[in-house]
């Protein structure tokens, strides 16, 4: 499918564009291209909520980039679209996980666990738990503030860094600074804060 755009866009900008026109070869390119930075950002979420072992990194990236080939009508004008996708695709996986997690504890899976084994499932059930009122303080957010909500689900569901917010969203490292705390003096009551 010939492409209509000028010649002087960024190449990742340009190969984002063909693949949401339907070019899979470009698609392709924009995942090998950007994959490194979808891993270390994926594997640095799992291990900051404790569920690197419940989720793998590789899995996580791989189910993303699916969703992405999936997603009929996605417009990814250009490398902070993609990556604001990107965290929100990472945070529907991670939900989902954490959802399933807790209907299984509740018997979903109708397997039995002795009192002795707790100890390891403690800590999976209340990070799933912090992960779904997380979650749901940040639907709310969303109504109230998209552009907050998309800078907490980029810090903490796709876990990057002030700088790398700053790059991808255009601002200054002091602006995400200031929505951060913003977002999160939001979110502590929200969350019910002590």
């Amino acid at each position: 499918m010939p492409l209509d755009n000028p010649p002087d866009l960024p190449p990742i900008t340009l190969l984002l564009v063909q693949a949401t026109q339907g070019d899979r070869d470009a698609l392709d390119q924009v995942f090998a291209s950007l994959y490194p930075d979808l891993r270390r950002v994926a594997h640095a979420r799992l291990r900051q909520q404790g569920r690197a072992d419940a989720m793998n990194t590789t899995m996580l990236v791989h189910e993303s980039f699916m969703r992405l080939v999936g997603s009929h009508g996605l417009r990814l004008e250009d490398r902070r679209h993609f990556f604001a996708y990107a965290a929100k695709t990472m945070r529907n996986i991670i939900i989902d996980a954490a959802r399933e997690h807790q209907a299984e504890r509740h018997g979903g899976g109708a397997e039995h666990v002795t009192l002795g084994d707790d100890a390891l499932q403690i800590a999976d059930r209340s990070a799933s738990d912090e992960l779904l009122r997380v979650n749901d303080a940040l639907l709310e957010l969303e109504a109230l503030d998209p552009e907050l909500a998309q800078l907490v689900e980029m810090r903490y569901f796709g876990g990057y860094s002030e700088q790398e917010i700053a790059e991808h969203q255009g601002i200054t490292e002091r602006t995400v600074r200031r929505r951060w705390d913003k977002a999160r003096a939001w979110l502590y009551v929200a969350l019910g804060g002590p």
